[in-house]
């Protein structure tokens, strides 16, 4: 699965986006998430993913929130369907990762959280994650798809 794709790295103030030069030819569903106390090894993994075996976006949190010690990468598809190869590249080539396997995006909009994740924030900070999201999409001039992101109808102080 091998790509010629470049990859390239944006900032949003809170998420590090990797994403590649090519768009994919799916439509995203949901995401991977691995975890880390080491940042830059969890975009070492993005970009690796991404250069090497055919996905397209990934992002890495910039800061921790509440008690957590661990970033989160969150590498996008459209489907569970790679989760048990990407166990098995997390064995033998992440070791130093954990790994969660497959998220959707449906359970991100629900609110759907780790109750480990979920125990180390403040109450205000559960709230606002736990809360229903809605989805907005960002579209170029042509009216493609640039990015979907799941927006809070709270605010976290």
């Amino acid at each position: 699965m091998s790509r010629k794709a470049n990859v390239q790295t944006e900032f949003d103030g809170y998420w590090i986006w990797v994403l590649s030069s090519e768009k994919p030819n799916y439509k995203i569903t949901g995401k991977y998430l691995f975890f880390s106390e080491d940042r830059e090894r969890l975009l070492e993994i993005a970009k690796n993913e991404i250069l090497n075996y055919g996905f397209h976006k990934a992002k890495v949190n910039s800061r921790l929130i509440g008690r957590n010690t661990e970033h989160v990468l969150c590498l996008y598809y459209k489907d569970d369907s790679r989760k048990h190869e990407l166990a098995e590249r997390q064995r033998v080539e992440y070791p130093d990762v954990k790994y969660r396997y497959w998220k959707s995006d449906e359970a991100t909009l629900k609110g759907e959280y780790s109750k480990e994740f979920l125990n180390k924030l403040s109450q205000e900070q559960r709230k606002y994650f736990t809360s229903q999201k809605r989805l907005i999409e960002f579209k170029n001039k042509k009216g493609g798809l640039i990015i979907r992101q799941a927006r809070s109808r709270r605010k976290i102080d």
